[in-house]
């Protein structure tokens, strides 16, 4: 019912119907899967760092599989990609997608928490023209939701 109207007598106020495109349902899936990525790629990254200087040898391949970090990466990555799956049954791929960028946030403080990685204005401006971008589908999807309700 929306604001203006008045109730006739004998007539039960009703909840507004709030209509949600799939690609916003879906949404919720879509940032678990980009903040898994981003995490599996901080274990990555730590694994890395305790294995050292890679090379080719058999050696070097067992350490790597029996690197806890690393397999922990993998599971991680594992349900990330499951729950992208599930993201992408529900929302259009042309809405999902940008909000991978999303681990570019996560992984810019992850590293310079965890690796010491240096925040350079560049690397904020970078992001903060993704972010504006992720605002832009967001808000258009918003936008065309509202439009079918």
């Amino acid at each position: 019912m929306l604001r203006n109207e008045t109730l006739q007598p004998g007539q039960a106020k009703t909840a507004p119907k709030v209509a949600k495109s799939a690609n916003m349902q879906a949404l919720g899936f879509i940032l678990i899967s980009v903040f898994l990525n981003a995490i599996g790629q901080l274990v990555f990254k730590a694994a890395l760092n305790s294995l050292g200087t890679l090379e080719l040898s058999v050696d070097m391949l067992v350490r790597m599989a029996l690197n806890p970090l690393l397999i922990l990466g993998l599971v991680i990555y594992v349900v990330s990609t499951f729950t992208w799956l599930i993201s992408l049954s529900k929302a259009d791929l042309s809405f999902a997608y940008p909000f991978l960028s999303l681990t570019y946030f996560v992984v810019l403080i992850g590293g310079a928490m965890l690796f010491n990685d240096q925040i350079t204005a560049p690397r904020v401006i970078g992001f903060i023209v993704v972010v504006v971008g992720l605002i832009i589908v967001a808000r258009s999807e918003q936008k065309q939701s509202a439009a079918q309700a």
